[in-house]
């Protein structure tokens, strides 16, 4: 799979938004179409990185409404063009498009376990993380993750 992880899911949004405006609800459905429901973000995870991808100039929100309901609409900017056009350049990002297009998707828990982990460490970095609390709280997740795969190691 995609050696130079970092990027990976910017790109893969990015793509996702090539083809026509979405909203978040609707790039989690493309993501789950496109993994074959093997990695579908939470909102809590995809929502900051649009609005990270939204502030580099990527991609741009407008809010649109059905009925009552307030509704964002992520479109692709041509800054967010090029810059997927430079990710395209890459064989391996081709590679994975490729593979995510064919549903060649790896069937392996443990790939969707790391890819999510390498998700959740580049939103990571983009989130605006002061609650103490919650920071604690994830890492004693972490913590336990950890011991956990150590373990594996361990009978391995």
């Amino acid at each position: 799979m995609f050696k130079r992880r970092r990027g990976i899911f910017k790109g893969v949004v990015l793509y996702i938004l090539k083809s026509k405006p979405l909203s978040g609800y609707e790039i989690l459905k493309e993501l789950s179409k496109l993994t074959a429901g093997r990695f579908v973000p939470s909102p809590g995870t995809l929502y900051p990185l649009l609005s990270y991808l939204e502030s580099e100039g990527f991609i741009e929100a407008r809010e649109t409404y059905v009925g009552k309901r307030r509704k964002k609409i992520y479109a692709l900017t041509q800054r967010g063009e090029e810059f997927l056009g430079k990710l395209l350049e890459d064989e391996e990002f081709r590679s994975l498009i490729q593979t995510l297009e064919s549903g060649g998707v790896e069937d392996d828990l443990l790939v969707a376990i790391r890819d999510e982990l390498v998700y959740i460490d580049e939103v990571f970095d983009e989130v605006e993380g002061r609650d103490k609390a919650v920071l604690e709280e994830i890492y004693i997740i972490l913590r336990r993750l950890e011991d956990k795969v150590l373990a594996k190691l361990k009978q391995i």
